[in-house]
């Protein structure tokens, strides 16, 4: 029967249907066929994303639509251009440290790369970078807006498997810090292959105006993290505190704040968060049907019979997230596969914070992955380019997300390091 569900999931995909409707639509002929009273879909579609967690994240998609629409991702990028530009590939660095810097912000690797890639790409294919390249640095490096804190995903994980928010957060900064530095050493090292020349000269006094204007962009996320960690307010009162920020330093650094601009960036919030609400309520219906099958009690004993210890359990996992993130968007396969893979890992010895970091980055490769990789279709609208192409040139960028994924199985001290510092784990 489960395989049924899953045939039936997958079939609908391919034909084009909304994946929220898709999944609702398997786990309710699953409940029909299965003479389950369908009162029980009702009930995990309406109470299931009833959760104080999820309150976060419209919190933070509007604090980041807010702080786009002020002008903040343009001070960014100056500040970025500033500081890397006189290197090598600076452009393209600068593509990078801009993604970290937004990152920082959203939480979301789509908002990242239209924000950045609409005015970065072009730019870059002025400067002698092909469209497909621009394109595929642009996608590749809007995956670290996920694993730097704030992030979405983490969000979702944390509402699902109980792991504190603000723990997932602290872990996500230093394998996001590394993603950002293994790309630009990437990038370093083709440059002098394709001749990728620096964007300017340096200037110390260009450096501290750039970084004085970005000032009140740059705090944002120490004034996170930093309330995070006192105790000042929680994970989910963060994403208040953040669009509150938002809004006091467009009034007093920035420009004045139009009603016009508040009342898109409240639309296209409310827009983005239903769409996720949606996922997740559906999601939960699909979940309640695999705990009905016993999908993960089976799946915890399969993995005990292969005995493949800790770390060759992850290093599996993570080949079977990445390959389903090739055909479902992160956040269905994320509320999809936790409670079935949770209890598996647990049973293992795995912590879940650290298989929580390793999910998120498997989320990150998989929208780097056609055919629905979420971020390579916002960058190959931009360019002009077809996906496929600019993902053959995404291929060496992707290799560093798996290089930071393998970095984090098999040294789980770069998760817990920061975590145990601040006394949270």
């Amino acid at each position: 029967m489960v395989l049924a569900v899953v045939a039936t999931l997958l079939l609908l995909i391919v034909y084009g249907m909304p994946i929220a409707f898709a999944i609702g639509l398997s786990a309710l002929g699953y409940m029909w066929l299965s003479d389950v009273p369908l009162i029980i879909f009702a009930q995990r579609v309406a109470t299931g994303p009833d959760s104080w967690v999820l309150l976060a994240m419209p919190s933070f998609v509007l604090a980041g639509l807010l702080m786009n629409d002020t002008g903040i991702s343009d001070r960014l990028i100056k500040f970025a251009e500033t500081a890397f530009g006189y290197l090598r590939g600076g452009l393209a660095m600068v593509n990078v440290a801009a993604s970290m810097l937004f990152g920082g912000i959203s939480g979301s690797s789509v908002a990242d790369t239209a924000a950045l890639g609409s005015v970065l790409i072009p730019s870059m294919s002025r400067r002698g970078y092909s469209p497909e390249v621009s394109a595929a640095i642009t996608s590749s490096s809007a995956s670290i807006g996920i694993v730097i804190p704030p992030s979405i995903p983490m969000i979702l994980f944390g509402a699902v498997s109980s792991v504190s928010v603000g723990t997932l957060f602290i872990a996500g900064i230093l394998p996001g810090i590394l993603i950002g530095l293994t790309q630009m050493l990437l990038i370093a090292l083709l440059a002098r292959r394709h001749g990728w020349g620096a964007v300017q000269t340096f200037s110390l006094r260009r450096l501290a105006r750039t970084a004085f204007e970005a000032l009140p962009a740059l705090i944002m996320p120490i004034i996170i993290i930093g309330g995070i960690l006192t105790g000042v307010f929680t994970p989910t009162e963060a994403g208040g505190v953040a669009v509150l920020y938002g809004l006091l330093a467009a009034l007093i650094f920035y420009r004045p704040v139009q009603w016009r601009a508040i009342y898109r960036a409240l639309v296209n919030a409310g827009v983005l968060t239903a769409v996720v609400m949606i996922i997740i309520s559906m999601s939960y219906a699909l979940g309640w049907v695999m705990a009905h099958e016993e999908i993960p009690q089976q799946i915890a004993a399969w993995a005990g019979q292969l005995a493949l210890g800790p770390t060759g359990l992850l290093l599996l996992v993570s080949a079977i997230l990445i390959v389903l993130g090739a055909i479902l968007h992160g956040d269905p396969l994320l509320l999809i596969m936790t409670p079935i893979l949770l209890p598996a890992v647990v049973a293992a010895g795995i912590d879940p914070l650290q298989f929580g970091i390793v999910m998120v980055l498997c989320i990150a490769i998989g929208q780097q992955t056609p055919p629905v990789g979420s971020t390579l279709f916002v960058v190959s609208a931009i360019a002009g380019r077809d996906i496929f192409a600019v993902s053959r040139a995404n291929i060496p960028f992707v290799m560093t997300l798996v290089f930071v994924l393998l970095v984090v199985i098999f040294l789980p001290q770069i998760v817990f390091f920061l975590p145990r510092l601040a006394g949270l784990h």
